[in-house]
């Protein structure tokens, strides 16, 4: 019983993230008013980020889904344009922390605007009633998520 719920939730969460990324994602490359020309996985860590405060690049590499090297030269990247700082971590020597700038916040704040008003025109298309359910469905997925996440 439990291992065909398993594989009927895996189709699910599948179907779901193809979903998501077709009507959702393009949120993170639509933005053309911004001073900063970051891409997707820039913004992604951006939000990560803020949500935090600090973060190993390890721990922000497993999030976006970044190797090693890519992570390091987005990470660079973004220090340029002086939205992230490297600090060191003051209860671990050799750890590093990156965390978001002033620049970074403000960035974040405006970022997180354009994407409610982009997911509100997306939403707009339902009614009340399913906004409901899938505002529901997202609680539980992000309860169940933590779940998980508490045990890895």
């Amino acid at each position: 019983m439990k291992e065909e719920r398993i594989k009927d939730a895996v189709k699910l969460q599948f179907e779901m993230i193809h979903l998501f990324h077709k009507n959702f994602a393009r949120i993170f490359h639509q933005l053309r008013n911004s001073k900063y020309n970051l891409n997707k996985n820039q913004n992604k860590a951006i939000m990560i980020i803020g949500a935090v405060d600090n973060i190993m690049p390890t721990t922000l590499g497993k999030c976006i889904d970044l190797q090693k090297g890519s992570l390091t030269t987005m990470i660079d990247a973004l220090e340029r344009e002086e939205l992230v700082c490297r600090k060191g971590d003051p209860d671990d020597r050799r750890k590093t922390l990156i965390s978001l700038t002033e620049k970074g916040k403000d960035y974040r704040e405006w970022f997180m605007g354009e994407i409610e008003k982009n997911a509100s025109e997306i939403l707009q298309k339902l009614d009340e009633e399913d906004i409901i359910a899938y505002q529901e469905s997202l609680k539980t997925m992000l309860a169940t998520l933590k779940k998980l996440d508490e045990t890895a």
